[in-house]
């Protein structure tokens, strides 16, 4: 992201918000997110693709079933790895790999009916039957009897061993319950209160018991194994020892099959995070109601009624209505004039960050778009990260313009907000029209927002100015005395205008209704 923009651009349209927004559910998805590349020119044959995935998505009533299959898959790169590094994997990978290829499966009949290109998985069935040799079909992994003789008669030999001691144990355990009198409990032991000596004496000289544990009150007895349950104990474990060899052996050849699917495998992961990341833009498309944009390879940005998501969610969180504004750019250089208040930097950034979805492949926050592909995308605004670095407003204003400058033959899109604003008037104005002149000629589009005066007063400079405060009549200016009614009162929409000499002065309209005194106003109005 960042050789397309940079962190202040991205800071500043507001597109760490978007991006942080879209959620895939996976880590491979979130992965293909992280990695993912903006759509250049020359690609939008591409993106067309891509939007068609993501409506497609939007128009699947299967779209639940796909995030459930999603919910269910787990990652299992570090597995895939060491199986292809010729290391053998434990009980818990094998059934990590079992699950993913279940999941693949599910996946790929849905994925099927909707037929899109480089959205095709590739079950295993003869992977998957390698770790469900008893076709039981269940969810589990276990070292099946059915992966070896030798495993078979082994664990058969340990199961008789095991029977034929607790047999042996029970036994003797009978015969000391009958001699006694006494009760073993279920861990096959029993508790003498020292208090009765005799009958702890004769316990501890009875050759088939032996003490276990003792405090200050008791004795505790269990019993003791024989000459044929050591035998068989020692014949158990021999058993043991011999199926976790075995259990290694047919682990290292599943291992080594698995390896042999590591292409079709991590393509597979490859489909599964991409299928995710698309279905995070199509969930986030229908969250902020954005529509699929035009891709045209003409400079051409035409919005209608275009949203700044931040700002609206924003707004919202306060009960207020976000007023959407259309914007229609035919000339190399657009200037947006107009007071403060008025909404020129919402609708700079709306453009910046409205272009920058539709070059990662995201449908647009507006009823109407039509919008070509950048290199890249920049704005020139004078920013507190900069000041701290040690520099002036302006002087961040002139390292940001800079660079875009050096990138303007090139296709791409140049945001300048207030370019000199802080700095001398004269000076200022003669910066930002020479920017004009300059940038007019280049192969981008900029967007400039500006209080300057005659700044767009030129043939090939498109002027765009907030409608403002205008509509009102006195009798209503003089009704409003606080910012939250001006607010309320603004007209954001965007004009175009031509040879307008003067930027309309709602300045002095906004200090009169701020309750500004009249004299004040007054001699303002004389200096103008």
């Amino acid at each position: 992201m960042a050789d397309f923009m940079d962190e202040g651009t991205i800071k500043n349209i507001n597109f760490d918000y978007i991006f942080n927004e879209i959620k895939p559910i996976t880590e491979y998805g979130i992965r293909v997110k992280t990695e993912f590349k903006p759509f250049r020119i020359g690609q939008e044959a591409d993106l067309k693709e891509e939007f068609n995935k993501i409506r497609a998505f939007i128009e699947t009533p299967k779209r639940r079933d796909i995030i459930d299959v999603l919910k269910h898959i787990k990652n299992i790169y570090e597995t895939l790895e060491r199986a292809k590094s010729n290391q053998v994997l434990d009980e818990v990978e094998l059934f990590e790999i079992k699950n993913f290829l279940i999941q693949i499966e599910r996946m790929d009949k849905i994925l099927k009916t909707l037929s899109l290109r480089d959205l095709e998985l590739s079950p295993l069935p003869q992977l998957y039957e390698l770790l469900d040799p008893a076709n039981e079909k269940l969810n589990t992994f276990y070292i099946y009897d059915e992966y070896s003789e030798k495993l078979k008669v082994i664990r058969a030999e340990k199961k008789q061993a095991d029977k034929d001691i607790a047999v042996l144990k029970k036994k003797i355990k009978e015969e000391i319950e009958k001699k006694y009198n006494i009760k073993f409990n279920l861990k096959d032991e029993v508790t003498i209160s020292k208090i009765q000596k005799e009958r702890a004496e004769e316990l501890l000289q009875d050759s088939n018991l032996r003490v276990s544990g003792e405090n200050y009150l008791n004795i505790i007895f269990k019993i003791k194994n024989n000459d044929e349950i050591d035998e068989l104990e020692k014949k158990l474990e021999h058993l043991k020892n011999e199926e976790e060899e075995e259990e290694f052996i047919i682990r290292q050849n599943i291992s080594k099959e698995i390896k042999g699917y590591y292409d079709i495998i991590k393509n597979n992961i490859r489909v599964i995070g991409t299928t995710d990341y698309i279905i995070a833009k199509a969930n986030y498309a229908q969250k902020t109601r954005s529509i699929e944009p035009i891709v045209t390879d003409k400079l051409k940005i035409i919005i209608k009624a275009g949203r700044n998501l931040k700002l609206e969610k924003a707004l919202k969180e306060k009960h207020k209505e976000y007023i959407p504004v259309d914007i229609n750019v035919r000339k190399n250089v657009v200037c947006i004039t107009g007071a403060n208040m008025g909404g020129k930097t919402v609708s700079l950034r709306m453009i910046g960050q409205i272009a920058a979805m539709v070059s990662f492949g995201l449908f647009v926050p507006c009823e109407y778009a039509e919008v070509c592909l950048f290199d890249n995308i920049y704005i020139s605004v004078g920013d507190d990260q900069s000041i701290e670095k040690g520099l002036s407003s302006f002087g961040a204003e002139i390292m940001n313009l800079k660079e875009a400058l050096d990138n303007s033959d090139r296709r791409c899109l140049i945001l300048i907000d207030e370019l000199a604003g802080g700095t001398n008037p004269k000076e200022g104005y003669a910066i930002t029209k020479a920017v004009v002149n300059y940038l007019k000629k280049k192969a981008c589009i900029t967007v400039l927002t500006t209080h300057y005066d005659n700044v767009a007063n030129d043939d090939e400079v498109q002027n765009l100015q907030v409608a403002g405060l205008n509509l009102l009549n006195e009798q209503d200016l003089y009704k409003i005395n606080n910012i939250e009614q001006i607010s309320s009162h603004m007209d954001y929409r965007l004009i175009e205008v031509k040879y307008q000499k003067d930027i309309p002065k709602d300045a002095l309209k906004i200090a009169k209704m701020s309750g500004i005194y009249e004299g004040i106003i007054k001699d303002a109005e004389n200096y103008l």
